[in-house]
């Protein structure tokens, strides 16, 4: 199968006839929510459970990475192409811009730009994007078939610009 085309005037989603949106890849039931939304529910997450609130968040992230990608490696792409319809729709999706670099066949990199996972907070640390990073574990231990994990290095919450990301097997820690 060859590379998989998006561009910015695909719809995402359709609403069917009971009114309930859903995606155009699998036809699974969608939300739509804001950033500050989102911003705000992780902020009751970390008001009442602290730094807890990242391991949720991240687990959460895990399993809707997983989910996300899930019948992707059925569709017979390379590798590299399976990367770069991630990529692809991360972008269509409102997650800024995703740029993937492979290192080698246990380490990766991500760098994102303008991502809406921030969370701006003074009393959780450096990095930022905990969901982000459980999605980027998820969808690689999924679409590579391993078991991969993903640590911000830096965050955009704290340094302007972008977010870097560590992606490796747990194999390699």
């Amino acid at each position: 199968m060859g590379s998989v085309e998006f561009s910015e005037d695909v719809g995402l989603v359709h609403r069917d006839e009971k009114g309930v949106l859903r995606d155009n890849f699998s036809n699974r039931r969608v939300i739509i929510f804001s950033c500050s939304a989102y911003r705000s529910m992780c902020d009751a997450l970390y008001d009442q459970f602290q730094s807890g609130a990242a391991i949720i968040l991240y687990r959460m992230g895990e399993g809707y990475g997983r989910k996300l990608v899930q019948g992707v490696p059925q569709l017979g792409l390379s590798r590299d192409e399976m990367i770069e319809a991630f990529e692809k729709l991360a972008h269509l999706a409102g997650w800024g811009k995703l740029s993937v670099k492979i290192t080698d066949e246990k380490n990766s990199e991500v760098i994102v730009e303008e991502s809406p996972f921030i969370i701006r907070r003074q009393d959780i640390g450096p990095t930022s994007c905990h969901f982000l990073a459980g999605v980027l574990a998820g969808a690689a231990s999924q679409l590579l078939g391993g078991a991969y994990k993903a640590q911000e290095l830096r965050c955009a919450s704290k340094e302007k610009g972008i977010c870097r990301f560590r992606i490796y097997t747990r194999a390699s820690e």
